[in-house]
């Protein structure tokens, strides 16, 4: 009997072993496997910041930066994690993320808005203030930005796009005073000047040269593209009606649209508050396609075909006929001290006459030259020279006067020669303060076809004073001469002083 429970007693003691046992081999087997899965979890951590960091060096350097706040999860953390899963076998909350710095433009960077973030070179040229900036508007080989805005300031970056787009243009006020009145009574045009009465005494405000324009430029694989659009408010010139001046597209050095004519020299064109300029001056716009091919370093030849239009003194029925548009070719060469332009256009003009009557055509031409010089900060120098026949409607006195070509009796065209030029000198007071002065003639010949009453010459002359104490804001005062001869020799003169004041919208 004792035998017997002293073997029922070992058998009781080894189940309760055996009992033991299993379970410790169960637990240990559970930690085991929870080791492994949090050694899993921080690989999986430990590539997810890999790939953050490469994200993080992939972005653009010039970029702003982003503050990296260091790690602060502990080896106790870690472990309280594992022990939270072993207790729970839920996985604990992931901690609140640190919110992203806010980025800020790196030291010395230009804006976005900037030439250099749109790929744009600036024009070689001198920088140079014109109070009427006729040089915005202008087209320049691969659309660099003009000398009187090298950084392109005021453009606004499209989101998603590489397109920018500016807003600009200038609120500019005349006050006007005519002691011999001119005949227009917001620019100062010399062939206007009127014969029959002798009016004096006559004063205006005008802000018809207020200016509105739209541009917008981005790069491409073509070449940098620039689409411009400006207008002013001289309308007919009896109210303040919208006026076109350019409306324009240019890819690389390829140009179509409207603006100025490729004969054109706007960094010729004198500073003057005066917005009609000298009469011997080479000044249209109208439509045109053009391609520019760069020669050399600096140079440039642009071939234009231009719109034709025959400007002729016709009888009512009687219309101008083209038959070809204008071309115009043109060589320019630009430097850190100037420029220099040599052009020419041949043109075919005709009329014809209803019902089979009187027609005839007749080719014309002009040559011109012109360029600017800086000799140092403070002295600059433009002239530019022309001369032709059958080109008046390039002339900026005598367009649209009818002198392209007379006709003689037998209804056959004879060509009016046209020849004339200007010169101008600006001298920088300081940095704020410049004097300009300019001097210009233009005179016809016919043949003794045109009539008494006809354009035969014209003078211009300008002194004025221009105080910019500020990029965006200049006003000034300018004193003006001008002189009309016609064909029967008789002559009058007119003059005016006029102050101006004008605001740009981005400077």
């Amino acid at each position: 009997m004792a035998h017997s429970s002293g073997r029922s007693l070992a058998l009781a003691c080894a189940a309760a072993s055996a009992a033991v046992a299993l379970p410790a081999k169960a637990q240990d087997s559970d930690v085991a496997a929870l080791r492994g899965e949090v050694a899993d979890l921080k690989a999986t951590v430990d590539a997810l910041k890999a790939e953050i960091a490469a994200m993080k060096q992939d972005r653009n350097a010039g970029a702003a930066q982003i503050a990296e706040a260091p790690s602060t999860t502990s080896a106790t953390d870690q472990g309280a994690g594992a022990v939270h899963i072993a207790e729970t076998g839920r996985t604990p909350p992931a901690p609140p993320q640190t919110p992203e710095a806010p980025r800020s433009a790196p030291s010395g960077a230009r804006v976005a808005s900037g030439a250099s973030s749109l790929g744009v070179m600036p024009s070689p040229l001198p920088g140079r203030e014109t109070i009427g900036d006729r040089i915005t508007g202008a087209s320049r080989p691969d659309n660099e930005s003009p000398p009187n805005d090298p950084e392109l300031k005021g453009f606004i970056p499209i989101p998603g796009t590489e397109t920018a787009v500016r807003i600009g243009g200038f609120a500019k006020v005349d006050l006007i005073y005519d002691p011999r009145f001119v005949g227009d009574r917001d620019q100062f045009a010399v062939p206007s000047i009127p014969f029959v009465n002798k009016a004096r005494n006559r004063a205006d405000v005008s802000a018809r040269a207020t200016r509105f324009s739209l541009e917008i430029r981005r790069p491409s694989t073509l070449g940098n593209l620039r689409f411009y659009v400006e207008n002013d408010f001289y309308g007919d010139g009896t109210d303040y009606s919208f006026h076109l001046n350019h409306a324009y597209g240019q890819v690389g050095n390829t140009y179509g649209g409207y603006g100025y004519s490729a004969l054109v020299d706007a960094d010729a064109l004198p500073d003057t508050l005066d917005n009609w300029g000298p009469g011997g001056a080479i000044f249209v716009r109208q439509a045109s396609v053009r391609q520019s091919f760069k020669v050399a370093r600096g140079t440039h030849l642009t071939l234009s075909l231009e719109q034709p239009d025959t400007d002729l003194s016709l009888a009512d029925d009687q219309t101008s006929a083209e038959t070809m548009p204008d071309v115009v070719l043109v060589g320019r060469y630009e430097g850190a001290s100037g420029h220099l332009q040599l052009g020419g256009v041949v043109r075919r003009i005709g009329y014809r006459t209803d019902n089979g009557g009187a027609r005839d055509n007749a080719m014309g031409f002009a040559l011109s030259a012109s360029g600017s010089l800086s000799l140092d900060d403070a002295n600059a120098f433009s002239a530019a020279g022309l001369w032709g026949r059958g080109a008046a409607h390039y002339v900026n006195d005598i367009g649209g006067l009818g002198l392209d070509a007379a006709l003689r009796t037998d209804g056959s065209l004879r060509l009016i020669e046209q020849a004339g030029g200007y010169g101008a000198y600006t001298h920088n007071w300081s940095t704020a303060l410049r004097t300009s002065i300019v001097a210009g003639i233009l005179g016809v010949s016919d043949g003794g076809l045109l009539p008494d009453d006809a354009f035969s010459e014209s003078r211009y002359g300008a002194l004025n004073l221009i105080w910019s104490p500020v990029a965006s804001f200049s006003v000034g005062i300018e004193g003006l001469y001008g002189r009309l001869k016609r064909q029967d020799g008789s002559a009058r003169d007119a003059s005016r002083i006029q102050a101006s004041v004008k605001y740009d919208f981005v400077r």
